[in-house]
């Protein structure tokens, strides 16, 4: 099997990968999927199909496979700001859980 146009491969194939600001309609697109699949982290790919114009969304990644050379390609290190995100949900689930606990006298 062949892969075709793999942003994995890219520093190996030569393939430019670079920062896109998609129009703003996709992000409300977007945000709305994210919002109803309950996805906190992740990425969303789509395509436009020349034919008829409309948006295309086609793969849903809950957590997205980030490009090499990040804070060259879109300015910043999305690996320091998904640790930040995972550390601040650890901490609200730990800060739920020992205000579960006291509330119930005691550990369950």
């Amino acid at each position: 099997m062949t892969r075709i146009a793999c942003p994995v491969d890219a520093p190996k194939s030569g393939m430019k990968v670079e920062a896109y600001d998609p129009p703003r309609q996709v992000i409300e697109d977007v945000e709305r999927i994210v919002e109803l699949a309950g996805v906190e982290v992740g990425g969303i790919e789509y395509v436009i199909d020349d034919r008829t114009g409309k948006q295309l969304y086609y793969d849903v990644n809950a957590l997205s496979n980030f490009v090499a050379d990040p804070v060259r390609v879109i300015g910043f290190n999305p690996y320091a700001r998904l640790a930040d995100f995972l550390i601040a949900e650890a901490q609200r689930h730990e800060a739920n859980r020992s205000e579960r606990v006291a509330a119930g006298g005691g550990p369950r």
